[in-house]
């Protein structure tokens, strides 16, 4: 599964404590533009069915590592993507949320829970980990990122769980911009390195 906002390895990475943060399904924004008009912003738990919908919107996140990191990632299927998202939404361990803006999808998150048992070096402790986000180009710049981050870590709260952690790729700093906004602090920092395909006689 991926572990990225919207998905891969991570090169950089960052976690936060829930504190204090506002309770709220659903909003309304004003829109952006010369002849601004108000819309509702709705987020809403996603449900089995809602696959094709999250396989489209993967797409605005995923164009972006393609083209970042062609060597990394690979153009999706789309039948392919919905059967994924069709088993995710089935899972257990994972939270899904698509944001509609006047009835229409225009982004989504989705999290996962994680367990770990006590060992020799580390304490027991459950967190989610925002796992993937993506909001379609039309909508962005009007909140809906921050609102989807916010209802997961209300919905979090809620179940008790007092950690949550995201990554993301280093380029995307958008999304890192709303994380930090949100309360979110630099946690680990995820260092790569390639060897040259040069050979030498």
């Amino acid at each position: 599964m991926p572990n990225e906002i919207g998905q891969g390895d991570s090169t950089h990475t960052v976690g936060a404590i829930i504190v204090g943060l506002p309770e709220w399904r659903t909003t309304a924004f004003i829109g952006l533009g010369r002849n601004p008009a108000a819309m509702t912003l709705i987020i809403r738990a996603a449900v089995v069915g809602d696959d094709e919908i999250l396989a489209r919107l993967n797409r605005f996140v995923h164009d972006l590592h393609l083209l970042q990191r062609p060597e990394h990632f690979k153009p999706t299927q789309s039948l392919e993507l919905a059967d994924w998202y069709d088993s995710l939404l089935q899972s257990s361990t994972a939270r899904l949320w698509i944001a509609e803006v006047d009835g229409q999808a225009a982004g989504y998150l989705s999290a996962v829970l994680h367990q770990q048992l006590e060992n020799p070096f580390a304490r027991a402790r459950n967190w989610w980990e925002i796992d993937q986000i993506a909001v379609d180009p039309t909508y962005r710049r009007k909140g809906i990122a921050r609102s989807l981050i916010v209802e997961a870590l209300n919905e979090a709260r809620a179940q008790g769980i007092h950690q949550v952690e995201a990554v993301s790729w280093s380029f995307n700093n958008d999304i890192q911009e709303v994380l930090r906004r949100l309360g979110f602090v630099p946690k680990t920092i995820r260092f790569e390195w390639k060897a040259s395909r040069q050979t030498t006689n």
